[in-house]
C-alpha cells in the first residue's frame, strides 16, 4: 500500500477531540475507478449506491473521451462540462459517506480548482460509510506501524521491514539515517 497525504485521524483516538475527517480523492487516473483512499477503491468495494456508481463511471469515461491523443482536452466545453459534473458528483459522494469524510475533487481542468466537499450530516449510505470507516482504520493502523518502524530504525533496531526488487533479486532493509 502506498501512503500519500497527511494522517487521517488525530493520533489519540481516545481523546475528546473530534477526529479529523478522512479525505477521499475523486479523480480519473486509468485505474477503473475515480475513488482514491490512499489507493484506488474499486466501485464494488466502495458500496456507493448503484446510481452514483454508474454516474462516477460515466464521468470517468467522459474524461477519456474528452482527451485527444496528446492527453489535452478536445475542447474547452468538454473540459468545462467535465469539471462541473465532477463538482456535482463530489458533493453526492460526500453526502453518501457523511460528515466524517471530505471529498477532494481533482479535475485536471484549468478553470476548476481542486476543492473539498463535505456533507453537513450523517451518511446517506451507511453501508458505504462503514466500508470507508474500515478502510480508514486499516490506513491508520498501517501509518502507526510505519511510524513505529521509523522510530525503531532511528534507534538502530531491526524492524522486519524490507523491500524486494525481483528483477535484481535484491533485498533492501531500512538503514539508520545519517545525521
Amino acid at each position: 500500500m502506498v501512503l500519500t497525504g497527511p494522517c487521517l485521524y488525530d493520533r489519540d483516538m481516545n481523546s475528546s477531540r473530534e477526529a479529523v475527517p478522512s479525505t477521499v480523492r475523486l479523480f480519473p487516473d486509468y485505474a477503473d475507478t475515480v475513488l482514491w483512499f490512499n489507493e484506488p477503491i474499486d466501485y464494488d468495494t466502495a458500496q456507493l449506491s448503484d446510481a452514483l456508481t454508474h454516474e462516477l463511471s460515466q464521468w470517468e469515461q467522459s474524461y477519456y473521451e474528452g482527451l485527444n491523443q496528446d492527453y489535452e482536452w478536445k475542447s474547452p466545453g468538454l473540459a468545462s462540462r467535465f469539471g462541473a459534473e465532477g463538482e456535482r458528483l463530489a458533493q453526492r459522494v460526500a453526502e453518501e459517506l457523511g460528515d466524517k469524510f471530505e471529498i477532494e475533487l481533482v479535475t485536471v481542468v484549468e478553470d476548476v480548482p481542486e476543492r473539498k466537499y463535505r456533507a453537513s450530516g450523517p451518511a446517506l449510505n451507511p453501508q458505504a460509510a462503514k466500508v470507508f470507516d474500515a478502510l480508514a482504520v486499516e490506513i491508520k493502523e498501517f501509518e502507526e506501524e510505519v511510524l513505529r518502524a521509523q522510530e525503531a530504525t532511528r534507534r538502530g533496531e531491526s524492524t522486519g521491514w524490507y523491500a524486494y526488487a525481483p528483477l535484481s533479486n535484491t533485498v533492501f532493509t531500512p538503514q539508520q539515517p545519517n545525521n
